[in-house]
């Protein structure tokens, strides 16, 4: 079983071949997006085209292609119906088409997070009918949401789109995002501008400016959560970007604040974990749902 999974990103793309089980057969790779902002294009249908038929090469054959991609997905039609600046020119690509009918290759796609999620509920340890929050924290605020062991896609597939939601008179991206964590140190100290390792050095170092961004950061992440776990009852809450490799942290604050301001210790979701897959949580989830999708290759 050879299944190409490709994670589609606005910066890198990044590609492997793994079987049924999800094991890596050891033929990752990873390119940056062709992408300009300035002309307003992209070359992305071509990079995935290039990917398959040289992956098909080398390899001797493929059984299906596997897509994890940013952007709003119709997973049923096989396209993007929405993507934001990062990727311009990108809304309206149809990999379906070009893949399945082009290629003749069995083929599937999903969001980025959503396939971040179903990676991690697939290889964590969850129950079938499990049912999860996952958050993806970095520039922005992603989200997913699995009822029952299955993604909820909503009516236009955007279903998880929680970085909109309002927190206060802010939305809650712009508050619980590791960009606005790196914002209000940067205001707080007089620099233009700090990354997210330089917060945490200087918590580390009993920085108090940096122990007040963070406490702001995971009460702002907390204030997000009440809502969603009051409406869709969790199992877990998964936590996943960059700034959770600090999870030692902000894990144990997260909770705290969640159990402050929660009606009862009731309606807590049994764990809020980090996510465990890192970079490849997205491949991974593509993988899944292609499983899912095609049933027969799962046998």
């Amino acid at each position: 079983m050879k299944i190409l999974a490709i994670d589609i990103g606005g910066t890198t793309i990044k590609s492997d071949l793994y079987d049924a089980l999800g094991q890596s057969l050891g033929h990752f790779r990873e390119e940056a997006t062709a992408v300009s902002i300035e002309d307003q294009t992209n070359g992305i249908l071509d990079q995935v085209l290039a990917l398959v038929d040289d992956y098909q090469a080398s390899v001797g054959g493929l059984d299906g292609v596997a897509i994890s991609s940013a952007g709003v997905i119709d997973s049923q039609a096989g396209k993007v119906i929405y993507s934001g600046y990062t990727i311009p020119a990108y809304q309206g690509t149809n990999f379906r088409q070009v893949i399945e009918e082009g290629r003749g290759l069995p083929f599937s796609i999903l969001n980025d997070v959503n396939a971040a999620a179903y990676g991690e509920f697939w290889l964590g340890d969850y129950a079938p009918d499990a049912s999860l929050i996952c958050l993806t924290i970095g520039t922005g605020v992603g989200g997913a949401v699995l009822i029952d062991g299955k993604i909820h896609f909503g009516r236009q597939f955007s279903a998880g789109e929680v970085g909109y939601l309002p927190v206060g008179s802010d939305r809650f991206q712009d508050v619980a995002s590791t960009t606005a964590l790196c914002r209000n140190y940067a205001a707080m100290t007089g620099q233009d501008q700090v990354t997210g390792r330089e917060v945490f050095a200087a918590y580390q170092r009993g920085d108090d400016k940096a122990d007040q961004a963070i406490r702001q950061f995971t009460e702002a992440l907390a204030q997000g959560l009440l809502p969603m776990v009051y409406l869709l009852n969790p199992d877990a809450i998964i936590l996943g970007g960059g700034v959770m490799a600090q999870s030692a942290i902000l894990l144990p604050r997260i909770e705290q604040a969640l159990a402050e301001r929660i009606e009862s210790d009731f309606f807590l979701p049994e764990k809020i974990a980090a996510a465990g897959l890192g970079n490849e949580a997205g491949r991974l989830g593509a993988v899944y749902h292609f499983l899912q999708e095609h049933p027969e290759f799962s046998k």
